[in-house]
């Protein structure tokens, strides 16, 4: 249990403790939101088709094409042993050999039949053989369906592409201090009507004693820019009216805070609304510092900007 002793402040935003829907004791450990975005929580399935399309259209291109290939593979394989067990000469054009020779020979008519190529100098002779052909192109069709509808599914689903910077920064703002954190949109089209939500999650100790989880939405200096095509630093005021207001780096990290944040927008190029979430703890905040530049402009007078150097900072000297 963490030891933060600092007692519930007066603070004027309301805490969203049902609106995020964590209650107030599920997460006074370890952290709530991964760094991608994904939240650390475990839903447990109805059933084991629940979250097969989403986990499909989400996976790595890499990890969606070796599956594809894999099933592609394991249809062959077991309609070319039924070829095999029917017996190879039911194959007009095939010549009888080793189990290795029939069985290469009925794996490429599977995949022509399969896909429905069909180039000819093969065909299946006698009642049995038509069948399990006629049923593999059946499924050919079936899954060749699937898979297109699962291809659009990947491309036209909308995802945003946004650049964080590795670390928050207690940086100078105006008269006194503020909290930053940086953002880039690593995609080439715009994105429109972007809108930026930072919530800060933290440990609390009510008069009683007893710890609870507590969430507080920090206003911004702006949260919401029409055109999204710079970088874009975040800036949440360490005032009076802040809840961090008075708060040490030690006590961020003995109340266990994290900062949650939600970043929405349109893009340009399908008019489709697009978000990502990102996830900040206590030591990824660095005190006394402030980003370096990332915008220049080329030779021929174009702001560039580079997103490589997101998360790029330096420290300042102590005055």
């Amino acid at each position: 249990m963490m030891n933060f002793g600092r007692t519930p402040r007066r603070i004027a935003s309301k805490p969203l403790d049902r609106e995020l829907g964590f209650g107030k004791t599920v997460t006074t450990t370890g952290r709530m939101m991964n760094p991608d975005g994904s939240f650390n929580v475990k839903r447990r399935r109805i059933g084991m088709m629940d979250n097969v399309y989403t986990h499909l259209v989400s996976i790595a291109w890499w990890k969606f094409i070796l599956l594809v290939l894999a099933g592609f593979t394991l249809l062959n394989c077991i309609f070319a042993t039924i070829y095999c067990l029917i017996g190879i000469e039911h194959l007009n054009g095939t010549q009888p050999g080793s189990f290795v020779q029939n069985f290469r020979q009925a794996y490429f008519f599977s995949s022509q039949t399969l896909t429905t190529v069909g180039y000819g100098h093969i065909s299946p002779l006698g009642l049995m053989t038509n069948i399990a052909a006629s049923l593999e192109s059946f499924f050919g069709l079936l899954t060749f369906a699937l898979i297109s509808g699962l291809l659009y599914g990947r491309f036209s689903r909308p995802v945003a592409r946004i650049a964080f910077s590795d670390n928050m920064l207690i940086a100078p703002f105006k008269t006194g201090q503020a909290l930053m954190f940086r953002m880039i949109n690593a995609r080439i089209s715009e994105l429109i009507e972007t809108e930026v939500q930072l919530i800060l999650t933290i440990n609390q100790r009510d008069e009683q004693g007893s710890t609870s989880r507590v969430f507080f939405q920090l206003p911004l200096q702006i949260n919401k820019i029409s055109f999204f095509s710079l970088s874009w630093t975040i800036v949440h005021a360490l005032d009076a009216e802040s809840p961090l207001s008075g708060f040490s780096q030690q006590d961020l990290v003995d109340s266990n805070a994290e900062f949650l944040v939600f970043v929405k927008g349109t893009d340009d190029t399908n008019q489709q609304i697009v978000h990502t979430k990102r996830s900040y703890i206590a030591e990824d905040v660095v005190w006394n510092a402030r980003f370096r530049p990332v915008l220049s402009i080329n030779k021929n007078g174009i702001a560039e900007v580079e997103t490589q150097l997101v998360g790029e900072h330096e420290v300042l000297a102590e005055s």
